[in-house]
């Protein structure tokens, strides 16, 4: 068809009853223009609210209460006015106390201390809700951990009380060994792990959480501290979380956990909170998000879906993926698990369910 005719072609328009109307050529590419607009875009991924998230390790305690950080924006990581949009539903808020404010460990007033800040801003800072399991679609829940609890080694009875406060995890040690267990980093000095695991106190310790119905987190913990945590959990019938570790086989870490350990976390009936630090993603330089896709596929296989959550660090001075550099890289991740096979249902495990069981009901998987 010659170019005039197709012009001519478009010169008239027939309405349904056959009669023709003239028409101004312009205007009809024009009107088809926008008809073309309206048609979804081949190979274009539709429009879909995002999944929601509880993220098992979020450090906004360790910001606020040691670095000057706002509540509101962290350090850009997990930026309050992002959270709902990125579909954050739940952040687990550690109570962490840096070496370099008390050289020989947290005491009971660094925790009272931090506490008490977190309690007073939270409900000043939207969309974040004080500690508790009741949902709500406006507020983000949150609820406290312990990184490190050493000053409850001579107070186990303190157990009680943290959890009436909003405490649901509690691990034990940070980076260097304590009066409850060893660290995964031998004391802080490059040395390697001890091939002790848990105190007299520390036992004492565990036993107090399983009787008041939290659990405990085996992040940081020395291979043998681990090991007897999870074994001591299993015989209570209580699961145990690490809230942000991955698998050393594939990022040979002492940080991260072995194959056994996260297949006995799972038997526990716990999961595996899958970390965004490079340094835990793979074995040396940047990672990249195919590596946080690894970690989550690969926890997957060994201990099963319902056994790995998100436990981010984010807050925790860490380096990671660039498609992952702030709570607004979940809805990629999820996609990104998407074409890596994951079905819809299975990333609403990873990226919420799984972690909110352990949460709000301390008890293991359905079987």
């Amino acid at each position: 068809m010659t170019m005039m005719a197709t012009l001519h072609r478009f010169r008239t328009v027939r309405s349904p009853h056959g009669r023709r109307f003239p028409v101004d050529f312009w205007s009809a590419a024009a009107l088809g223009v926008v008809l073309l607009a309206r048609l979804p875009a081949q190979g274009a991924e539709p429009a879909s609210a995002p999944f929601p998230v509880v993220d098992l390790h979020v450090d906004l305690s360790y910001k606020v209460n040691f670095k000057g950080a706002s509540l509101k924006t962290g350090s850009g990581q997990t930026v309050a006015s992002k959270l709902r949009a990125a579909g954050v539903s739940g952040v687990v808020l550690p109570l962490y106390i840096p070496r370099n404010a008390s050289p020989e460990g947290p005491r009971a007033v660094d925790l009272e201390h931090s506490f008490t800040r977190l309690m007073e801003l939270i409900p000043e800072t939207p969309p974040y809700a004080l500690p508790g399991c009741e949902r709500s679609d406006r507020a983000v829940r949150t609820w406290l951990a312990f990184e490190g609890a050493a000053p409850l080694a001579s107070d186990p009875e303190a157990v009680g009380r943290w959890v009436k406060r909003g405490a649901r995890i509690f691990g034990l040690v940070h980076t260097y060994d304590n009066a409850l267990a060893t660290s995964s980093s031998a004391g802080g000095d490059g040395s390697l792990p001890s091939r002790n695991g848990l105190t007299d106190a520390g036992r004492e310790l565990v036993r107090r959480v399983h009787e008041n119905g939290a659990v405990v987190d085996v992040s940081h913990a020395s291979d043998a501290a681990a090991d007897e945590m999870i074994s001591l959990s299993r015989r209570a019938g209580m699961p145990v979380v690490a809230t942000h570790s991955n698998a050393r086989e594939l990022a040979p870490h002492p940080r991260n956990l072995t194959d056994d350990q996260i297949r006995r976390i799972g038997e526990t009936g716990g999961v595996v909170g899958v970390n965004f630090h490079s340094r835990f993603l793979v074995a040396r330089g940047v990672a990249h998000l195919g590596d946080v896709v690894d970690q989550v596929r690969h926890i997957a296989r060994v201990a099963g879906i319902d056994h790995v959550a998100i436990g981010s660090d984010f807050e925790g001075d860490i380096l990671p993926p660039s498609e992952l550099r702030d709570v607004s890289g979940f809805p990629r991740f999820a996609r990104a698990l998407a074409r890596a096979g994951m079905s819809s249902d299975d990333i609403k495990k990873v990226f919420a369910e799984n972690a909110e069981r352990v949460l709000c009901s301390g008890r293991p998987a359905s079987k």
